[in-house]
């Protein structure tokens, strides 16, 4: 006969040998109001986030901490201590950090100009393509700047004109 797990109850051969019979009766007979499944259960254990997070049992970090010193001011100091050490390090900053070398900065901005005037001509050859090949002028347009550098052309006329001493 096959050991339960913890929680479970043991079913006698007679409830085995009715439930195989009818399993439609015994699954209701089992379900009642309240109980669930082994299935259930087990699904629902799994979901749960196991205490102490993935280190392995006997690890070095689930160990109790030795205390070096009996003195509680120094403990708490170290307890606190040993805190930021982790925010630090979970941050990476302080002594944790990876900074990068002044040459590394450099090279980062010069790649970081490149992209944005790459981008930038990207754009302009988009819009240079969507606009018209031919700058067609409406007759308005074209009828004003002929009347323009016909007045121009009367006033300078004019001029030399009256230098010259015909008016």
């Amino acid at each position: 006969m096959p050991k339960n797990k913890p929680g479970e109850q043991a079913q006698s051969q007679s409830q085995t040998a009715a439930s195989t019979s009818f399993p439609a009766a015994s699954a209701s007979q089992k379900l009642k109001a309240g109980e669930q499944s082994a299935e259930t259960r087990k699904g629902r254990q799994e979901q749960k986030p196991r205490i102490g997070g993935p280190a392995v049992p006997g690890a070095k970090s689930t160990l109790p901490r030795t205390v070096t010193t009996t003195d509680p001011q120094q403990q708490q100091f170290e307890n606190l201590n040993r805190e930021m050490r982790r925010r630090l390090r979970q941050m990476k900053a302080g002594p944790y950090s990876e900074a990068p070398s002044p040459a590394d900065k450099y090279r980062k901005r010069l790649e970081k100009q490149k992209r944005k005037r790459e981008q930038q001509r990207k754009a302009v050859e988009k819009i240079a393509e969507t606009a018209p090949r031919q700058i067609h002028l409406g007759r308005r347009v074209i009828y004003s700047v002929l009347v323009i550098v016909a007045i121009l052309v009367v006033v300078i006329v004019l001029a030399v004109l009256h230098h010259l001493g015909v008016f």
